[in-house]
Order: structure tokens, then sequence, then C-alpha cells
């Protein structure tokens, strides 16, 4: 009897990986909308609060909400974004001359360092093709923001999806948990809680630091004297989502643009100050406010980096740590199912909730 219901449970998941496969963009469809409604769930329960509120009207106000917030960010910062690299790429196709006369000087200093010649090669060809990386780089984020707009069918599905996910979304969850069998839902609801406990935990902490990052980047880029600040900021901010390669990227190309446009003085102190700063963010900052949240080995984080950037492109980048620690924690539970080990379970469950302290939200 037990084999034929391991054998069931193989049949279904082979099944349900080939409908998967299948239907590959509506299921990303459909992930995306959860996605969005997941994080909009907050505002609906505050408003729905005390029974204050009735759910549909407070899904309908925050939908409502953040339509108009949208079409307001983007009336604004949109065309300031597509004026702002529009003239980072001019500018660096103007400086283009002086990256010239500053590669020449580059290659005499190397020289005068008495590298193998192989190595000289190599430095020369890299630098000779920063400005044209940078300027590929920001011309595709131009083209990005100027065909933001996708098909209008995908948006009214989209929109639709995330409404019913807001109002139902939760019950849909409770329900297909309740339906499981006793020892199997126990697990899977604490997956759902604990996943639940550190996106949230995760999301507040680094949204917190990624804004604090953007804010002391564009006051010492002001002070340094590098043009188009707030952009570079905005893009620090983002690049922060990332692990690891984030911070390094952003500051490449600030650094990069500097040299470019103000020359080897103006990108030596673009250079420190970055450095600086993401120094202090990684061993001080980060640390003190997450503490030991981000339970994840580097090399777990990595692998989920990776793997969320091929199946979601950037945006799966940014979602890639609590991936990570989701992913963790159902095959933690689902190992401990397998070899019914329900002591362990619940001590690591113990552990994880002492780490991630569970975040204040409304009923």
């Amino acid at each position: 009897m037990k084999n034929t219901r391991l054998l069931a449970l193989v049949i279904l998941l082979v099944a349900f990986v080939a409908v998967v496969y299948r239907f590959w963009d509506v299921v990303m469809l459909f992930f995306l909308s959860a996605i969005i409604a997941y994080l909009l769930s907050p505002i609906v329960n505050l408003l729905t609060f005390g029974k204050r509120v009735p759910r549909g009207i407070a899904v309908a106000v925050t939908a409502l909400g953040v339509v108009g917030l949208i079409v307001w960010l983007g009336v604004l910062f949109i065309p300031y974004a597509v004026e702002q690299i529009t003239g980072i790429v001019n500018d660096l196709m103007a400086y283009a001359g002086n990256f010239d006369r500053l590669l020449e000087s580059l290659n005499e200093l190397l020289a005068s360092w008495h590298l193998p010649q192989a190595v000289l090669d190599w430095a020369t060809k890299l630098v000779g093709q920063a400005d044209a990386y940078l300027a590929k780089l920001f011309s595709l984020m131009l083209n990005w923001l100027m065909n933001t707009t996708t098909g209008l069918f995908d948006v009214v599905v989209v929109v639709i999806l995330i409404v019913y996910f807001m109002l139902d979304g939760a019950r849909m969850i409770d329900n297909g948990i309740s339906a499981l069998p006793q020892r199997a839902a126990v697990r899977v609801r604490r997956v759902v809680t604990e996943s639940n406990r550190y996106t949230w935990k995760y999301l507040g902490t680094r949204v917190l630091i990624s804004l604090g990052m953007a804010a002391v980047s564009y006051c010492g880029f002001r002070i340094i004297g590098l043009r188009y600040a707030l952009l570079f900021a905005i893009i620090a901010f983002i690049m922060d989502f990332i692990p690891y390669f984030g911070s390094i990227i952003a500051g490449v190309v600030d650094t990069v643009f500097a040299l470019v446009t103000g020359g080897v003085a103006l990108a030596v102190k673009v250079l420190i100050f970055v450095l600086v700063v993401q120094q202090v963010e990684g061993n001080v900052v980060a640390p003190k406010l997450q503490g030991k949240s981000v339970d994840l080995h580097p090399i777990w984080v990595m692998f989920s980096l990776l793997a969320c950037s091929e199946l979601w492109g950037p945006v799966g980048m940014l979602i890639s740590t609590p991936v990570a620690a989701v992913v963790k924690t159902a095959l933690r539970e689902l190992y401990y199912y397998m070899i019914g080990d329900e002591k362990r379970s619940a001590v690591a469950a113990a552990v994880a909730e002492t780490a991630v302290p569970a975040p204040d939200k409304a009923e």
C-alpha cells in the first residue's frame, strides 16, 4: 500500500512538471500576479483590521490606489529617466576623444611597470572596450524604458488575477493545505508560515538597507561631482537587491562613467567612495539589521541567483534570496517527512522561528 501511494505521488509530480513545462508562459503570468498580490496583502489586511472595511472594498481601494500611484510615478519618472539616460549616452559619445587620450596615458603607465606584453594587450583591450560596454548598457536601459508597455490583454489578465488572489488567495492556500493528510498538512503549513515570516523580514530589512545605500550614494556623488547622481543612486538601490554581484556591477558602472567623463582623478574618488560604502554596508549595517535571518550558505545563494536569473531574467535575480529560503525550508520539511523524523523537523522550525521573528500583521 505504501509503495502504491509513493508511485501515485511520483506520477502526480511528473504530470505536474509536464503541465508546467507545457504552459510555462501561462504559469509565469499566474506566478507574477500571485507575487504582486502577496506584496499588496499587508495593505488589504490593514484596511480590514477589526472588520472595519469589507475585504472586497479593501481590495478595490488597494488596487485603485496602486494603479493611481503607478500612473503618477510613470508620468513623473519615465520622462526624467529617459532624459537622464539619453544624456549619459550622449556624454559618453562626446567624451570618446578624452577617453582615447586617457587610454594612451594608461598604456604608458602599464608599460612603465614592465608587465608582460600579453598582460598589457589584455588590459588595453579591456579598458578600451569599457566605454562601449557602458554606452551599450545605458542604451539597453533606454530601450527598456521606452518599451515597458506589454500587450493590453496580458495587463488586463494580470490585474484580474491580482484582484482574485487578494480576495481569495489566503483561503485557497488554507483549503489546499486542509485537503492534505494531517501529517503532511502540518509540515506544509509550517513551510508556508516560516517562508512568509522570512520573506517579510528579508524584504523589510533589504528595502531599508538599500534605501540607505541609495541616499548615501546620492549625497556622496553630489559632493564628489559625479553627474546624474540621482540616476546612479537609483541604480545602486535596485542593484543592491542582487546578492554579491549587484553592488559590484553598480560600482563598476559608476567608476567607468566617472573615468570616461571626468578622468582618473574623479574615477579614483568614485571608486574609493563606492568601496567604503559597500564595505560599511556589507560588514556593519547589513549584519546589524538582518542578524542571522539570512541563514543561507553562499553556495546556495549563488545557485538560486543563477537559477532564478535563468527562469525569470533580471526580476529573478532580485527575488533569488527569498526563493532560496523558501526552497530550503520546503526541502528540509520534505526530507524529514520522508524519513519520518518529526522531532528534528520541529526543532529546525523552532530554530528558524527564533532567528527570524514573526512580523506584525493585521488579521
